[in-house]
């Protein structure tokens, strides 16, 4: 028994060592993507199921320690049943494993009493346990407390003889009170696990807004610095400080201050998330907050941005029985070839922030220019200009297929229409211009670009079926994404859209660099465009328009190519595999639609 004893305390002890590493990474770290963490979360349960059948597999042929065998099985996957934060689905197959286990022994002696004394106070348990898995997680006496219980539960209630196995009083006996010591000797190694969670947390985690501090930030922008110059990829830094927060604080009190900080917070998580799993927040001062968009362009980064922007200054945060409305000031610069470090990223973004609050405040200035993004159409003249999309198919390969829209502001000072900074009218005022170019056009297929804040927002997505299905409507709508929201997101949304009539297309594909990401959503997109880059050598190009046309044809989608620029251009075009529609000015430059009559 001593022997038996020592040899399971050792191998409970490493076995939960290697078990809390699992845990820490699915449940516990925030640098791993979604995927990278559930799969460590399935490999926890695998690895339960596959350690305890062995352990009792092993019990069944091993004569006198049958006892040693079945109690450790019987240990890993109690184990692994209090484990914290495991949502329903995870806890409920922790169940059915102990479950199973359970039933094994009773196998002929179902209609026994003690058979269903036990799996009543088993049911019982698992209950509680899921009731009060918050109030119990945190401490390691009632985790003990169940643990026992649950191996009395079962080693008290077993029939004569089960699974072979020769037991006594004193044997059972034995067996709970080897299973009470083996949970014992794992108190203070569980503890001091969580205390070195709780003391790396606090090092890299701003408390009040749960977000990633100062110095996380000066660790993790060293790493992607040196990542995105080794492999030559873009990388964005944004510093975001909140406009005019000491009057927050001398009008509602200090601990309003700090709820709004933290919803701030919470808001800047949310949004980035909708993006995917690249992006990072940080508070990196009092009411400031740096976001670093790794392997992302300033263009790309800046839909982001607006984002957040559009979202802080139209909400309504409250403390106590107060509305605060705030907004915020952001600069933001990406990474030059001359860099020689990530400190000179900082202080351009902390220079361009600088100048957003000397412009005024609530705007994103980049670079030291500042962006026009507060909607003026109630005093600008704005209009949407159209760009013919021409069938491939067709024997002249120039048969109007669809209008592409664009967005066009009138300037006065010259007397000429230019392509305006501001490309977020609100959906009513785009909505009117659709219509009014739609009137003069000579195709009612229209092709127009969302950003992924309008195409995520209901609202949105509403007003603009309402339109598509109207009398004044077009006959077909494309909508056009630069970017991919999460995937989560983005198939309820496209669902919507496609319920509706309303076909979404991807455009840009040959700048992604997340090809396994963009691959994956195809199959709920309508079509992909390439775009022709001047710069591109023909080789290049050729690869890239056949790579990219095999991925349409893959996914049965259309495969548009933009930038066609001269007449030699279009004939080697008519000449590539895979593509369906072309457009570029060579066709003609963008133009009112009145103009085109």
């Amino acid at each position: 028994m001593d022997r038996q004893l020592l040899v399971a305390v050792f191998f409970i002890s490493g076995y939960v060592s290697f078990y809390m590493r699992m845990w820490s990474r699915g449940f516990r770290d925030p640098e791993r993507s979604k995927v990278n963490r559930s799969a460590y979360r399935i490999f926890i349960i695998l690895m339960t199921l596959v350690c305890a059948t062995i352990l009792n597999a092993v019990g069944y042929i091993s004569g006198t320690s049958a006892v040693f065998y079945h109690n450790v099985g019987l240990f890993i996957v109690i184990l692994a049943l209090l484990d914290e934060d495991t949502n329903i689905g995870e806890y409920l197959l922790r169940c059915l494993m102990l479950v199973a286990i359970w039933m094994v022994y009773y196998v002929g002696h179902f209609s026994q009493i003690r058979f269903l004394i036990s799996m009543a106070i088993l049911v019982v348990v698992l209950i509680l346990v899921r009731l009060f898995r918050v109030a119990i997680g945190p401490h390691f006496k009632y985790r003990l407390l169940i643990a026992t219980t649950l191996a009395a539960d079962f080693w008290f209630n077993l029939p004569a003889h089960p699974a072979d196995m020769n037991t006594t009083q004193l044997s059972v006996v034995g067996a709970v009170v080897m299973f009470f010591l083996m949970k014992l000797s794992t108190g203070e190694q569980q503890r001091q696990f969580f205390e070195n969670l709780k003391t790396a947390h606090l090092a890299n985690y701003d408390e009040l807004t749960s977000t990633k501090n100062f110095m996380a930030y000066q660790k993790d922008i060293i790493n992607y610095f040196g990542s995105a110059h080794v492999n030559r990829l873009p990388l964005t830094v944004a510093q975001i400080d909140v406009d005019h927060f000491k009057l927050v604080n001398d009008q509602y009190g200090h601990l309003a201050g700090n709820q709004i900080l933290t919803d701030v917070a919470q808001t800047l998580r949310e949004i980035i998330s909708q993006y995917g799993e690249r992006y990072e927040v940080y508070r990196t001062g009092g009411e400031e907050f740096t976001l670093i968009f790794a392997d992302t362009s300033i263009e790309e980064a800046l839909q982001v941005m607006i984002h957040c922007w559009q979202e802080i200054r139209t909400q309504t945060f409250t403390y106590g029985q107060q509305a605060i409305h705030v907004t915020i000031s952001a600069g933001m610069t990406g990474m030059r070839a001359d860099d020689q470090s990530p400190e000179g990223i900082y202080k351009r973004a902390d220079d361009s922030l600088y100048i957003s609050k000397k412009n005024g405040r609530d705007t994103i200035t980049i670079n030291e220019k500042t962006q026009q993004l507060q909607d003026d159409s109630n005093h600008v003249t704005y209009a949407y200009f159209v760009r013919g999309i021409y069938d491939l198919k067709r024997d002249s390969g120039q048969e109007l297929a669809a209008n592409e829209l664009t967005l066009r502001r009138f300037d006065r000072k010259s007397q000429t229409w230019v392509v305006p900074e501001q490309r977020h009218l609100n959906i009513e005022t785009r909505i009117d211009l659709t219509r009014d170019a739609l009137v003069n056009s000579h195709t009612r297929t229209l092709v127009t670009t969302l950003s992924i804040a309008d195409f995520l927002n209901e609202d949105v997505g509403t007003k603009l079926a309402a339109y598509f299905h109207s009398p004044d409507g077009p006959d077909s709508l494309y909508l056009e994404l630069d970017q991919l929201p999460a995937m989560n997101l983005l198939i309820p949304r496209v669902e919507f859209y496609h319920q509706q009539g309303i076909k979404i297309v991807l455009g840009q594909v040959d700048r992604s660099r997340h090809f396994e990401r963009v691959n994956a959503s195809l199959r709920y997109l309508d079509g992909v465009k390439c775009q022709i880059i001047s710069t591109t050598k023909l080789p290049d190009l050729q690869k890239n328009i056949q790579f990219w046309g095999r991925v349409a044809q893959t996914w049965r989608i259309r495969f548009i190519i933009d930038g066609v620029n001269d007449k030699e251009q279009l004939k080697w075009l008519l000449a590539q595999k895979y593509i369906n529609y072309l457009e570029g000015d060579y066709f003609g430059e963008p133009k009112l639609p009145l103009l085109n009559s």
